[in-house]
């Protein structure tokens, strides 16, 4: 898991651009687009900045129950300003297109998440930097859910969280009855930041995630096969295992140390009696 770019324009810019594509009144639009609204969006980008959004929950702003309903009825995924916002958000720096979710990297990205949940929070529905690519089983059990009992974030932000290019994320692998069985496990090394540490732990355990990588780890692992299989006879051992570390790696250069797949691979093909299983 990696940082990742946000929107890189006027924040409010985008939020107007999209009322003003709304079917509403003049007067409801000009509502939807005040300074007091504006403000807002400097105070998130100020809480962005220091690392300090779980402040903004000692700040919810007070409106009328129809301008709440209006706020949030800005955001709509199929809308054309957001889908705009998805492919920018998704396009990386080489103009390719990126449709794994950042939250699970295992499913395709299908909406557009709310970090501050747009019911608490339905000023910030338009926010682009309060909304990042996501699939829809993330979106589905992140829900309105953002901090934790402590009043912490408990989902990793992917525009602002530094991830170590540590690793913590592993995967033991062994061969049971002729079968591949696989543990995946979270451990962390000595003085590794614990805010960022609970964070992670939340993010896992809040999304399932050793849960659906068990659920797709047979895929992986057939796709390993067919890779494995498909090498000349006469290539030995090592120089596989060699040529499919260094693909690994390369994966976890784009992706990051802890991208589930890669770390799965080597797994397999570094432990000899599943590699000798897959060959």
């Amino acid at each position: 898991m990696k940082k990742r770019a946000r929107y890189s324009r006027n924040p409010f810019g985008f939020h107007k651009e999209v009322v003003e594509l709304k079917q509403l009144s003049r007067r409801d639009k000009d509502s939807l687009q005040r300074r007091k609204l504006r403000r807002r969006f400097g105070l998130y980008k100020r809480m962005m900045g220091s690392d300090n959004l779980e402040e903004l929950r000692n700040h919810q702003l007070r409106m009328p129950e129809w301008k709440k309903v209006a706020l949030r009825d800005l955001y709509s995924y199929r809308a054309k300003k957001f889908k705009e916002l998805k492919t920018e958000l998704t396009t990386t720096p080489q103009g390719r297109i990126s449709n794994l979710c950042p939250y699970c990297q295992s499913d395709k990205v299908g909406t557009l998440d709310h970090i501050l949940p747009k019911t608490p929070f339905p000023e910030y529905s338009s926010m682009p930097w309060n909304l990042i690519p996501c699939c829809s089983t993330c979106n589905s059990k992140k829900d309105d859910y953002w901090l934790d009992e402590n009043n912490k974030r408990c989902f990793i932000n992917f525009y602002i969280d530094d991830i170590p290019p540590v690793q913590y994320f592993f995967a033991d692998v062994s061969v049971v009855n002729g079968k591949i069985d696989i543990e995946f496990k979270l451990s962390f090394p000595a003085g590794y930041d614990a805010t960022l540490q609970t964070r992670i732990e939340n993010h896992y355990r809040k999304l399932n995630l050793v849960e659906r990588y068990l659920e797709n780890s047979d895929d992986v692992i057939e796709e390993l096969e067919d890779t494995i299989q498909d090498y000349a006879p006469g290539v030995s051992d090592a120089e596989i295992i060699k040529s499919i570390n260094n693909t690994c790696k390369r994966k976890q250069d784009r992706m990051g140390v802890n991208y589930w797949r890669a770390v799965l691979e080597m797994a397999c093909v570094n432990t000899p009696a599943v590699f000798n299983l897959l060959k």
